[in-house]
């Protein structure tokens, strides 16, 4: 028989588990989320640490290059230099003159030279100073103390360069002496070497000679020779001796030097373009050159050769320092950076060609991608059939949106061949409208994908109610669908434009010009479509390839900071048309 009292057993009660406490199950979760969280947190918190990286190092950059030393000068544009054989001056007369000789060393040394003169600022007298400074500042390294009262008793720095070489001979002579066996002459040659060094004027540096002359006298030859080395007075009296030269060997080439006045051909085109102005005397800001701005700016401090602005000395810098105090050097915007061609002169170089460019390759993106971007978009989406062949189109689009730039480029160079076999290539090669076509095919599947999904997002009641009362389908697509359509087909445009603006590999590839050649637009505010043409992202690209490093890293930022500044705009554009336009359902 089964015993059955199991049955009758009392069951023990569940455990109670309070609402207010979490289970380790759900700790576990909550844990996993937190976790997950923190980790989304830190991403973006990266993200922005390197974005803001970016910005900085642009911006830091790139803002004090829009600012530029300029010298206020009184050029006069002189008749004599531009028409040496006299008679009235012609353009045709301007445009053959000299830039080296006619414009760097006539008319703006000369005018330079007054400005100068004007100032009270007496170069011959600064570039003397300059140098007795950096002498007096040698012979005082080693103990040669008095060096000015010499050089100044001496007369011309010519002559204290005399005599300071004179005496450092003498010390030469001593060395060469202490070198050999004959200790007789060493000690004469010691006893001379003191006696000039007493006549020059340096009479404790005469006394420290005598005393190692004693030396020598008692035999002990390499001890003197170590002792005369230790005073250094030998190399100070010639490195002195050479500074007090270089006031007699400072010319005009020297002084044109400060300013960026060689190879000005803007100024000479201005002439030519404006022959009124041969004979008169116009202000005008000449940018300093370009070393010098990293010495005015503190990049470079002047003093030793390392911190030396390249092909520039001490007594440039000692001019560039009066023409600052009197007021002739100033900083100011540089508005001609908007304006100027480009140049590999970075005093002169622009970005004004380049937005210029830009401008009429957006227009032809803007055109071409819009009227043949929205036509296949609505196409695609309202009237074509759905079949094999038009999800296979639709395939290709989607494909063609995530294909590289430079492939775009290359199809654009096959263009290109086609063009030139057919006798239009080079009529055609590196203009407006050429790049303008490459980008927008590039640019078609975005708008393509963007304007799909404007037409996608537009409710089917809004499509079944103007059926219902009668409206054909073309009236329904045009009247209803793509007006509610439009704050998103207008953001896809602009934002495919944007994209179109920063690229560079396919204008490379199709010969957009990135030579500083008399081709490219003569004037930012000229030219057209079927003219040599450059982009923002070809000139960055020049510049950042240049040889001078505050081009390289200051006017290379500077064009990318406009460049931000236009893509910022079209995305507020953007923005604004969105929410203007927007309709709610």
């Amino acid at each position: 028989m089964t015993d059955a009292t199991g049955f009758d057993a009392p069951i023990p009660p569940a455990a109670r588990v309070s609402l207010y406490e979490r289970s380790a199950q759900v700790k576990q979760r909550h844990r996993k989320g937190a976790a997950l969280r923190y980790l989304g947190v830190a991403a973006i918190t990266l993200v922005l640490f390197f974005l803001a990286v970016l910005l900085w190092s642009i911006f830091s950059r790139g803002i004090p290059a829009l600012f530029q030393y300029q010298a206020e000068i009184e050029i006069y544009y002189d008749p004599e230099i531009l028409n040496p054989d006299g008679g009235p001056v012609t353009p045709e007369e301007i445009g053959d003159v000299s830039l080296r000789s006619g414009f760097e060393r006539g008319i703006f040394l000369i005018s330079l030279k007054r400005t100068l003169d004007s100032a009270g600022i007496d170069v011959a007298q600064v570039v003397a100073d300059r140098w007795i400074e950096e002498a007096v500042e040698r012979l005082n390294t080693v103990g040669l103390s008095g060096g000015a009262e010499i050089i100044a008793g001496a007369g011309a720095p010519s002559d204290g360069a005399r005599l300071l070489g004179q005496t450092g001979n003498t010390l030469r002579a001593a060395a060469s002496a202490l070198g050999g066996d004959d200790q007789a002459a060493a000690v004469e040659a010691l006893e001379t070497a003191s006696t000039a060094l007493a006549e020059a004027g340096f009479a404790e540096a005469a006394a420290t000679l005598a005393e190692i002359a004693a030396t020598a006298g008692q035999g002990a030859l390499s001890d003197a020779a170590d002792a005369l080395t230790a005073t250094g007075y030998q190399q100070a009296l010639f490195d002195a001796a050479g500074f007090l030269r270089q006031p007699d060997q400072f010319d005009d080439g020297d002084l044109s030097a400060i300013i960026y006045a060689a190879n000005r051909r803007d100024v000479r085109d201005r002439l030519v373009a404006n022959p009124d102005l041969v004979g008169e005397t116009a202000q005008e800001g000449v940018p300093i050159d370009i070393s010098v701005t990293r010495y005015l700016s503190g990049e470079l401090s002047g003093e030793g050769q390392a911190n030396m602005p390249p092909g520039f000395n001490e007594a440039q810098l000692a001019i560039v320092d009066e023409m600052v105090e009197a007021g002739i050097i100033d900083r100011n915007f540089r508005w001609s950076f908007f304006t100027n061609v480009y140049s590999q002169n970075g005093e002169v170089a622009g970005i004004g060609p380049a937005l210029m460019g830009s401008a009429y390759m957006m227009l032809v993106v803007l055109v071409f991608s819009l009227i043949f971007g929205v036509a296949a978009s609505i196409y695609l989406e309202e009237f074509a059939p759905k079949n094999k062949i038009t999800d296979f189109i639709e395939i290709n689009i989607a494909n063609l949106a995530a294909v590289p730039s430079i492939v775009f480029g290359i199809l654009g160079a096959a263009m290109l061949f086609t063009l030139t076999e057919l006798g239009f290539g080079n009529s055609i090669r590196g203009t407006a409208l050429l790049g303008g076509l490459v980008l927008s095919l590039m640019t078609l599947p975005t708008i393509v994908i963007a304007t799909r999904a404007a037409l996608k997002a537009v409710p089917p009641s809004i499509r079944d109610a103007a059926l219902g009362i009668g409206a054909s389908k073309v009236q329904t697509v045009f009247h209803h669908v793509l007006p509610l359509a439009a704050p998103g087909i207008l953001t896809g445009t602009i934002i495919g434009i944007a994209q179109a603006l920063g690229e560079t590999a396919p204008l490379l590839l199709i010969g957009l010009s990135v030579s500083t050649g008399a081709d490219i637009l003569s004037s930012p505010f000229s030219g057209g479509l079927l003219e040599q043409a450059q982009s923002m992202p070809t000139v960055v690209y020049l510049f950042a390839q240049n040889e001078d490093a505050p081009v390289r890293e200051g006017l290379a930022q500077a064009a990318i900071i406009v460049m931000l500044l236009l893509l910022f705009a079209l995305n507020f554009i953007a923005i604004i048309l969105r929410r203007r336009f927007e309709r709610r359902w």
